[in-house]
């Protein structure tokens, strides 16, 4: 990998677009640091190849904060979502190996909330191929964002729901249109006598679990599970979530997914904005999402508009948009 000049460094980095600033938020700094990330490893080199020298700093210092003042080449990793004409977002995607390189954020705060999705016939047998081995390959290996439980030798029983909770602690104000208590409370009194899985996020605050845990309570046929993700979306007839990657994942299974909040995948998911339209989703999701193309969603989602950093031409991809947001020849 090609040395990242140091954050002491970066105080005096010569003005223009020779120089790209690489913002690394919270524990972001240390692992692009130690070249954790092949999306950084490849991408460094090819900056080089073109002129541009690279330069880490901690992201929200005093230094990032003043250098994002410039005229500088930035790339904000883990950050808030900015914009700026010389800012682009680089971040993982919903599934390992897929990259953000956006000029608005990454998740809900993407580009890609604004965009609109149309299946194209032509691509179809490449959105085949490609969706096949992508879910092929994750739910065999029981492969997620975060660790799972082993997969289940038999099927779990079948639920209304699986609802997949989100620490509150760490959404925006105003990105969610519904809280837990009441994708829960819909979901539980939509079917008495059917099963309701809640899958807790496991970065939940303490608080957070404890105040769940107490309102699942009041629903018998609520249960709590750690079951793998997988499992638990395999069981369910539809998935409710605000905005979590474990929803994107449910796409893999063709199941209707339930948004409750604002998402950047909602092209593929139904969105409630209240308790009313939620029950309806519950009712005639499976109806409504029963043809949709999740083949060439993923296809247009992941392939199209994310990188992969494996990939031989991830460094010519990456640099196009660069030279695009950068509006060079």
């Amino acid at each position: 990998m090609e040395p990242i000049k140091s954050p002491l460094a970066a105080r005096n980095i010569p003005a223009g677009l020779k120089s790209c600033v690489i913002h690394g938020y919270g524990s972001w700094h240390e692992a692009i640091a130690q070249g954790r990330h092949d999306f950084f490893t490849r991408l460094t080199p090819m900056l080089k190849g073109k002129g541009l020298t690279t330069y880490l700093v901690e992201g929200n210092t005093r230094t990032s904060r003043a250098l994002l003042e410039t005229d500088h080449f930035h790339i904000i990793v883990g950050g808030p979502a900015m914009y700026g004409p010389t800012i682009l977002h680089a971040y993982p995607s919903y599934l390992w190996g897929f990259w953000y390189f956006d000029e608005l954020g990454h998740g809900k705060d993407s580009s890609l909330r604004f965009a609109h999705y149309c299946p194209d016939p032509e691509r179809r047998e490449a959105a085949e191929y490609f969706f096949n081995g992508v879910t092929g390959y994750m739910l065999r290996e029981n492969v997620s964002k975060l660790r799972q439980e082993p997969r289940m030798d038999a099927p779990l029983r079948p639920a209304t729901a699986t609802i997949l909770c989100q620490p509150r602690e760490t959404q925006v104000p105003g990105s969610a249109y519904l809280t837990t208590e009441q994708m829960i409370a819909t979901a539980a009194t939509f079917d008495r006598d059917a099963l309701v899985y809640v899958k807790l996020h496991p970065h939940q605050s303490k608080q957070g679990r404890r105040q769940i845990l107490e309102f699942c309570e009041n629903h018998p046929n609520v249960k709590l599970s750690d079951a793998s993700l997988h499992d638990l979306i395999e069981a369910a007839r539809v998935v409710i979530t605000q905005n979590s990657s474990a929803g994107f994942e449910a796409l893999m299974q063709k199941k209707p997914v339930i948004t409750c909040g604002k998402s950047d995948y909602w092209h593929a998911t139904l969105t409630p904005r209240n308790v009313a339209d939620l029950k309806a989703a519950i009712e005639f999701g499976p109806e409504t999402m029963g043809d949709f193309d999740y083949e060439g969603y993923f296809h247009w989602f992941l392939e199209r508009h994310c990188l992969e950093p494996v990939k031989d031409n991830f460094a010519t991809r990456a640099w196009a948009r660069i030279r695009d947001k950068l509006m060079l020849d």
